[in-house]
């Protein structure tokens, strides 16, 4: 199968978009608006079988989901960590392992548990905020 990563983005994103209130892109956003999902690819092994048979991508979902004080976000966080929740970000991407027939596989491999990310604290031109999320790998086989 040869799918472009374009493909490979948007077909994660339209997984993940089963995951109800929650912003969702393929790409990384300017001015998300947490809960925010968002997909980027880090690297890829090329020619995992001779002759451009085989490519696995490793794609990163990163979760941008609230302000680190408020037990919301974390009781979120938390759902979205949880494999066996209904709104677990590892259930919704391998609902559909083949993106639709475009890629042969993936699954996800790992997430980081909770990291805290600093961003621009909107109204505050010098100052910065903390914003709770978590990162998946993603490995994607075309």
């Amino acid at each position: 199968m040869t799918a472009t990563l374009a493909q490979i983005r948007e077909g994660l994103a339209a997984n993940l978009s089963a995951i109800p209130n929650v912003q969702v892109s393929a790409y990384m956003l300017s001015s998300p608006t947490p809960p925010t999902l968002w997909v980027f690819p880090e690297e890829t092994d090329f020619d995992l079988t001779m002759q451009r048979g085989l490519d696995c991508y490793h794609l990163t979902i990163q979760a941008y989901i609230g302000a680190v004080a408020d037990e919301g976000s974390q009781v979120l966080l938390d759902t979205l960590l949880d494999p066996a929740s209904a709104t677990s970000v590892k259930a919704a991407v391998e609902a559909d392992r083949t993106l639709g027939g475009a890629v042969e596989s993936l699954r996800v491999t790992k997430q980081t548990g909770y990291r805290l990310y600093q961003v621009p604290n909107m109204g505050h031109a010098t100052s910065m905020a903390q914003i709770l999320g978590c990162e998946w790998t993603v490995e994607v086989y075309t």
